[in-house]
């Protein structure tokens, strides 16, 4: 018990120097965490702290971040800035992964995550902002407004679709992810192995559909997990062709919910890596579209407006990620969240990935200045 109360102060105590660092992606830093992990390891020594951002915007009710406080061990750290104007890529912010442009706009708290200032974050998602950029840097997502977490006010995207924003939760470890949406949506998690084959049925592209920006053709990229989660899901092949227009891809995906499909499986990404997935970068000619297409956004892009719920699981490439689309409702955010913890249990990101950007407070590594 005392190691671990040793380990959880090393960590809270690191993670308060990296957020004074990189305090210009911070808006607002809650130095009260210290007194609070504190009095949380005093009552329970074993306790493992996990600390969370807020992304900066009013979307997000003071009642959940509430809520996930009331849950122990979990501490509210910081306000995370948000890219401009809700920007899909945020040129003021590095992905630490990549070194490229961030994408946005839940984008520092991304950030945040990998630098070891927050376990977890809570952000909103209008066309793919907590999605796309936890793909574009290795972490988990569930955008769960299609379970009841959704922001406050209507918007219009930049494709003059109306929207309400979802809300979301971006992670380092898909069952914190699960934790943090149960807790807060007060639901028991389907525990994946009891999955039916019979009962899911699962739409996948087929060969041909989409060429990903890496080269790659998007079915063949699901290959892997396709055989693997054979076993529990029916997977079936129809034409995904029109997912990279985002009114198009609103349109397919209501058509095979309406004709009893429990969800949509696709390869998405390299996100931000071989162009910019932005609308504003889209609008400049043949160049800025060719990038903007590049940016290998599909399904991330369109969860939100279908009010559906969807979970991202990063994948073996760089900045690339399996994405789970399934309609509104519990029942079938639950069947999407299963089976996302099924795809977790298969596919691992580099051992050396997770030592640099989630052990670094174990580290005990001094400069020349003692």
């Amino acid at each position: 018990m005392k190691s671990n109360i040793l380990k959880q102060m090393n960590k809270l105590s690191k993670a308060m120097l990296y957020g004074n660092y990189w305090k210009d992606n911070i808006v607002y830093h809650r130095h009260d965490v210290l007194d609070e992990g504190v009095n949380t390891l005093e009552q329970n020594g074993s306790c493992k702290l996990r600390l969370f951002g807020v992304k900066d915007t009013n979307q997000i009710e003071d009642t959940l971040v509430k809520k996930l406080q009331q849950k122990e061990g979990f501490l509210f750290h910081t306000v995370d800035q948000m890219s401009a104007g809700g920007r899909a890529i945020d040129t003021d912010t590095v992905n630490p992964l990549t070194s490229r442009v961030m994408t946005g706009s839940s984008s520092a708290s991304c950030a945040n995550i990998l630098r070891g200032i927050n376990d977890l974050a809570i952000g909103t998602d209008g066309g793919g902002s907590v999605l796309a950029p936890a793909i574009s840097t290795g972490l988990y997502s569930i955008m769960a407004k299609g379970m009841g977490l959704k922001g406050i006010e209507k918007k219009v995207s930049t494709d003059n679709i109306p929207f309400v924003p979802g809300v979301g939760i971006i992670a380092s470890h898909f069952n914190v992810c699960t934790e943090v949406v149960a807790h807060l949506l007060d639901v028991s998690l389907i525990d994946a192995k009891k999955l039916e084959k019979k009962d899911v049925k699962i739409a996948i592209p087929r060969k041909g559909d989409h060429t990903l920006p890496d080269g790659r053709d998007m079915a063949e990229a699901l290959t892997t997990i396709r055989k693997l989660l054979d076993s529990w899901v029916t997977f079936k092949e129809v034409d995904l062709t029109t997912i990279d227009e985002r009114k198009n891809a609103i349109k397919a995906a209501k058509r095979l919910f309406k004709n009893g499909f429990d969800g949509i499986l696709t390869a998405e990404g390299p996100v931000d890596l071989y162009g910019l997935g932005d609308s504003i970068v889209g609008q400049w000619g043949s160049l800025g579209y060719a990038l903007q297409n590049n940016g290998g956004k599909y399904m991330v892009k369109v969860a939100n407006m279908l009010n559906a719920t969807a979970i991202s699981i990063p994948a073996e490439n760089l900045s690339t990620g399996f994405v789970i689309t399934v309609p509104e409702g519990v029942k079938q955010g639950l069947v999407g969240i299963a089976l996302g913890d099924l795809i977790d249990k298969i596919v691992e990101r580099p051992p050396l990935f997770s030592r640099y950007f989630f052990d670094n407070y174990c580290h005990n590594d001094m400069g020349f200045i003692r």
